[in-house]
């Protein structure tokens, strides 16, 4: 990929591929690229934009034909402790060209790079009805790893004093309060099951920011100053807690965890107080993302005013 060329047409194909218009973190990418690229277009951009723009998309393949982009796939590389790691994002194909094998091309360049930078672990995300994809990255060796809702919450004045007045409804026995020191323990036992290790270093879940002893590093204070906590209990046994992180200029997002184990009407019961309390209480009306497991508490999600995003698989594969 030559940004100061492809960037334009590689945002417009991203765009197109995934239906983007009303998604809005997507959008802003797309935006981002597009702003990028007039930069690169202007007659005022100094040599330093030029090299900036180029090191931040670079790394990338696109599939041309007759002068036109009508593929491409990202590679964003990662740190996870001291392991690189390379994500795969954008495979995208016009529609025209598509189930000319373009993708799978794409995606065998993209691990031979990967492969001659000395990565040796690749993941991706691809939508979990896409067997199509699925099937293509297993066939190149990939494996599942787990499945993921995301779930955003946008400004909508339309609902928001329905979703105040229910946001009171506890349950009998209930109660949400801040989060007290202890509940630590319990807390980051829940989050190592709902959000799995081996991609934690993507979701941006780092559980040392959330301890209550993160206030003892001032190199965290920036985070743990954007960092709220609400604490489930059921008469005086921890049931569940919302985590809240504000992230501007990025999308906010919040960590839900309840333990393991819980039956689907339980599950789905304190995911619905803990939420609807936060939308009543805390929540300042901007974009708010959640990531959790498929499958859990979708109901719970929902009354809180959530809507699904998408389902996702994460793969993964071993060079």
């Amino acid at each position: 990929m030559d940004p100061s060329r492809d960037l334009d047409a590689v945002a417009n194909l991203i765009e197109t591929a995934f239906e983007l218009k009303n998604d809005p973190e997507g959008m802003n990418v797309v935006h981002n690229m597009r702003q990028h690229a007039r930069m690169l277009a202007s007659a005022d951009a100094t040599f330093l934009d030029n090299l900036s723009v180029k090191a931040s998309y670079s790394n990338g393949l696109v599939w041309e034909d007759q002068g036109q982009v009508v593929g491409n796939i990202t590679l964003i590389p990662h740190t996870d402790g001291f392991r690189r790691v390379i994500m795969i994002a954008n495979v995208s194909v016009q529609d025209d060209y598509r189930r000319k094998g373009i993708a799978r091309e794409l995606t065998i360049k993209a691990l031979r790079h990967c492969r001659s930078l000395g990565v040796r672990d690749v993941f991706l995300q691809v939508r979990h009805n896409n067997q199509g994809a699925i099937q293509l990255y297993r066939d190149l060796g990939f494996h599942f790893l787990h499945s993921v809702s995301v779930w955003r919450l946008r400004p909508s004045p339309s609902g928001l004093d329905e979703l105040g007045k229910r946001g009171a409804e506890l349950e009998s026995g209930f109660s949400i309060r801040k989060r007290r020191p202890p509940d630590w323990d319990k807390q980051k036992e829940w989050l190592d099951t709902l959000y799995p290790q081996k991609t934690r270093w993507y979701a941006g879940l780092v559980a040392r920011h959330l301890s209550p002893l993160a206030w003892l590093n001032p190199f965290a204070w920036p985070q743990v100053s954007q960092t709220e906590h609400f604490a489930l209990r059921h008469a005086k046994t921890l049931a569940g807690v919302l985590t809240f992180q504000r992230r501007s200029p990025q999308i906010d997002q919040a960590w839900l965890a309840l333990p393991p184990g819980l039956d689907p009407e339980d599950e789905n019961q304190r995911a619905s107080m803990l939420l609807r309390y936060f939308v009543r209480e805390r929540w300042n009306h901007g974009y708010l993302n959640m990531d959790f497991p498929l499958g859990h508490a979708t109901q719970g999600i929902q009354e809180a005013g959530f809507t699904l995003a998408h389902d996702l698989d994460w793969m993964a594969i071993r060079l």
